[in-house]
């Protein structure tokens, strides 16, 4: 949360601008379900606004049933939806499609812990992870924002020189790791004032909100990336096996009397 701040010149109001980080770091797990937000009193301080537009901010939160808010207690987050579980030939075509259609470049790259919802999935449980946020441009144009997470084992067999020419898919694979299975969560969300700058469009401008987590064959993540990208800029294909319709037919719900 440090260091996004909001500003009257970006065209959206600050409520809005706030609602916007506070929702981007549910999505992105950095406040966990269950987790108790800021007070109003700290959040006013954080960025540097009034009470009462702290208090329209959290008004949003709740109407968009990301937040619960009670006499007596602090607010909570309320739990997301479960992953999608997709096939991982259609997560990894969509990864190829990307890397030879666009170009990458890295803006930020570093590391650090991990955020709490990946701590008990990663390799290496407390230690630091890999964190690299990248644009991915087509002709110049910004159509993806990607924030990456991986194991400081498989993080530290790649520099920031690298990343910027080779996609990272490739790079887990030459440092031995095996992805074999992948869960996804699809959404939409709004830009917010950082992102919106990153992508060159408006704060507030709608966004497909796209969270995997890759796997190996011992089900350890081995990646876990957040991808953000206007609607218009991108489409999404997934290929789906007849195995996923079994437990919707008629004779996969009937039960033995």
């Amino acid at each position: 949360m440090s260091g996004v701040a909001v500003d009257r010149e970006l065209g959206a109001p600050l409520h809005h601008q706030i609602y916007l980080v506070l929702a981007d770091g549910i999505a992105a797990g950095r406040y966990a379900a269950g987790e108790r937000l800021p007070t109003e009193e700290q959040l006013g301080k954080l960025f540097s606004v009034s009470r009462i537009t702290v208090r329209r901010a959290m008004a949003s939160l709740q109407n968009a049933g990301l937040i619960e808010r009670g006499a007596g207690r602090r607010t909570v987050v309320k739990p997301l939806g479960k992953p999608l579980k997709v096939p991982m030939a259609s997560v990894i075509s969509n990864i190829a499609a990307y890397g030879a259609q666009t170009v990458a470049k890295v803006i930020e790259f570093g590391y650090g812990p991990a955020p709490a919802f990946l701590r008990d999935r990663l390799w290496e449980g407390d230690r630091p992870v890999q964190r690299a946020v990248r644009i991915r441009s087509q002709d110049g144009q910004p159509v993806m924002h990607l924030t990456s997470y991986v194991p400081q084992t498989l993080g530290g067999t790649f520099s920031r020189a690298v990343l910027d020419r080779i996609p990272m898919f490739q790079l887990l694979t030459r440092a031995g790791a095996h992805i074999s299975a992948g869960e996804q969560i699809v959404s939409a969300t709004l830009a917010d004032p950082v992102v919106a700058s990153r992508l060159e469009i408006k704060v507030g401008a709608a966004l497909i909100d796209v969270r995997t987590m890759m796997l190996d064959q011992r089900g350890r993540a081995v990646e876990y990336v957040e991808m953000l990208a206007p609607p218009e800029r991108l489409s999404l294909r997934f290929e789906l096996g007849a195995e996923q319709f079994v437990s919707l037919s008629p004779k996969s719900r009937r039960r033995s009397p």
